[in-house]
């Protein structure tokens, strides 16, 4: 019971001892090289000093958006260009993703239906070209719709014309 008591009376006095330990100072020194360094102790042997003020590390916003003394109003400005997009700019390149996206779609879903196409038409040469080399009687319809029976040389001239539109045509 009265271990529950000075532990409850702890709880408090941790809580209020806590930020004075994040409150530490930072030091700053130069050594052999030149160098500045920063830590939270002092090194022995070094004429470290205590920095004073509020620092700001240099990877936060404010860091970025705080402009240097003496620079010229065109800072805020840069560094506006430099950091993060507005939701308007985001949502801008999105539709333009998104536009060139659909459009690629587009364009791909054309291509495929003109390749399917384009096999389609030359497996149709190819079955004719076979069928007139496998030989036979051939027939045409006539302007009045009557069957003209193909002579051995119109035979030979269709075969040679399919032969051409799938070199040309059929790479």
């Amino acid at each position: 019971m009265v271990f529950k008591l000075a532990f409850r009376s702890l709880i408090p006095l941790l809580a209020c001892a806590v930020p004075l330990m994040a409150n530490g100072e930072i030091y700053t020194w130069k050594d052999a090289n030149g160098r500045t360094h920063f830590a939270d102790q002092a090194p022995v042997g070094t004429d470290a000093k205590p920095v004073r003020g509020n620092i700001v590390p240099a990877d936060t916003d404010q860091a970025r958006n705080t402009p240097a003394p003496g620079s010229s109003a065109s800072a805020p400005k840069d560094a506006k260009a430099s950091g993060p997009k507005s939701w308007e700019e985001q949502d801008r390149d999105f539709k333009q993703r998104r536009a060139e996206q659909s459009e690629a779609e587009t364009k791909a879903k054309k291509d495929k239906e003109a390749k399917a196409e384009k096999d389609k038409y030359c497996s149709s040469l190819r079955s004719n070209l076979a069928m007139l080399e496998r030989g036979g009687r051939f027939s045409k319809p006539d302007t009045n719709g009557e069957r003209n029976y193909l002579s051995e040389g119109q035979v030979k001239s269709e075969a040679d014309d399919i032969r051409n539109r799938i070199a040309k045509d059929c790479k």
